[in-house]
């Protein structure tokens, strides 16, 4: 694993530059042809993808060989903090379209790759979506637990959330006014799926809780409209736990994966054979569940098989 820091400059502010902290990791050998670029969603930094055992996501992504770069978003983890109102989706949006440019041309640090695929959790995955809807610079797109359907429990998201800086687990950090995070105990409530953890992973889902600055959540609506979807003109596989509460609901059961390809298909009129995964016995934060492993496998079979010309040789010893 390399620590590597990215310089991206906000739409509104064209001589301001945000530092960006992300891990690059490397299989054995000459760099693979494919880099993940791994999006982790609100109140989450890169360490959602580094759960510990084999709910580590990382983990299994090199094995398969490919490259990982694991972001933290503006405003998360230990990339800057902007003030919270300047931290919007779109800027994200465009703190990502020129990531995967510096990953496609490269840098001392980071090899250039021949293709960039964009594995998302949440708003994460709405930020993916976006991009690709806009810039069209990523040639697959893995969405994970976002649906064009709210839950049950969507409305409980923004009365979840306080002050970061007065966090047990975040505190006494002097973070910018409206930086946000989950409060004592509610991570399990709202995105996890009751008996699906194991209480050690648990336990780690609130000790990496991380920021969400307000400017993201007041923005957040344009990741549901319809518009964007229909962009899209690359292969995407959608993955959803069979049990959130976040997302889905009403005309959209996130059981099955064919009643996930029927919705979605609505919206995604351009990807060229939408799929979908549904995780069972999981929900919302997919990477902390006992089954997870099962996602991440799915994942890789559908990309060797969606996008072969990108599959990289396995890494030596797996």
């Amino acid at each position: 694993m390399t620590a590597v820091s990215l310089e991206v400059t906000p739409p509104h502010a064209p001589g301001t530059i945000w530092r960006l902290s992300a891990d690059l990791y490397l299989p054995p050998g000459e760099p693979p042809r494919t880099v993940q670029l791994l999006l982790p969603g609100l109140t989450y930094d890169r360490r959602y993808w580094t759960a510990p055992g084999t709910a580590g996501y990382v983990r299994h992504a090199v094995a398969e060989g490919y490259a990982v770069l694991a972001l933290d978003r503006p405003g998360t983890g230990a990339s800057e903090h902007p003030p919270a109102d300047e931290c919007s989706v779109e800027a994200n949006v465009e703190a990502v379209h020129q990531v995967i440019r510096t990953l496609r041309t490269g840098t001392a640090e980071i090899p250039a790759f021949s293709y960039v695929v964009a594995v998302g959790h949440s708003l994460g995955s709405g930020i993916a979506l976006l991009d690709a809807a806009r810039h069209h610079d990523l040639d697959a797109l893995v969405l994970t637990s976002l649906v064009h359907a709210f839950g049950p429990l969507y409305p409980e998201a923004a009365p979840a959330l306080h002050p970061a800086s007065g966090d047990p687990v975040l505190g006494p950090t002097a973070f910018p006014e409206n930086y946000l995070t989950t409060k004592p105990g509610l991570r399990s409530r709202l995105y996890e799926h009751e008996g699906g953890v194991d209480p050690e992973l648990s336990a780690y889902h609130e000790e990496t809780k991380s920021t969400v600055p307000l400017g993201e959540g007041l923005t957040m609506d344009a990741i549901y409209q319809p518009g964007p979807a229909a962009e899209v003109d690359v292969p995407v596989l959608l993955v959803a736990g069979q049990y959130d509460r976040l997302f889905g609901g009403g005309d959209l059961s996130t059981e099955q994966a064919g009643e996930v390809v029927a919705y979605e298909g609505k919206f995604y009129t351009a990807v060229p054979g939408l799929e979908a995964y549904v995780l069972p016995d999981a929900a919302h934060s997919l990477n902390v569940h006992r089954t997870a492993p099962r996602w991440y496998a799915a994942a890789h079979e559908w990309l060797a098989r969606r996008l072969p010309q990108a599959a990289p040789r396995r890494a030596v010893g797996n």
